[in-house]
């Protein structure tokens, strides 16, 4: 049972960050860093479950923040 919660959170987590990324204006970031950061969290998630919500914890303390900081 606990696994399953932690895929399901893991997968929210993922889902956040393909949703943010791809909102982002190209101005702010280049198809090839929002494809890697997609790439990145599907991909992990897919085949390693809990890296692909690491990746994406690691995307939302740090590039998330820089870009989000900058837009105000």
């Amino acid at each position: 049972m606990t696994a399953l919660v932690l895929y399901a959170a893991s997968s929210v987590l993922v889902i956040w960050v393909i949703v943010d990324v791809a909102r982002r204006p190209s101005e702010a970031m280049t198809p090839v860093r929002r494809a890697a950061w997609i790439a990145g969290s599907v991909l992990g998630w897919l085949f390693f479950g809990l890296i692909g919500a690491v990746i994406a914890v690691v995307y939302l303390a740090g590039p998330r923040r820089g870009l989000n900081s900058s837009r105000s």
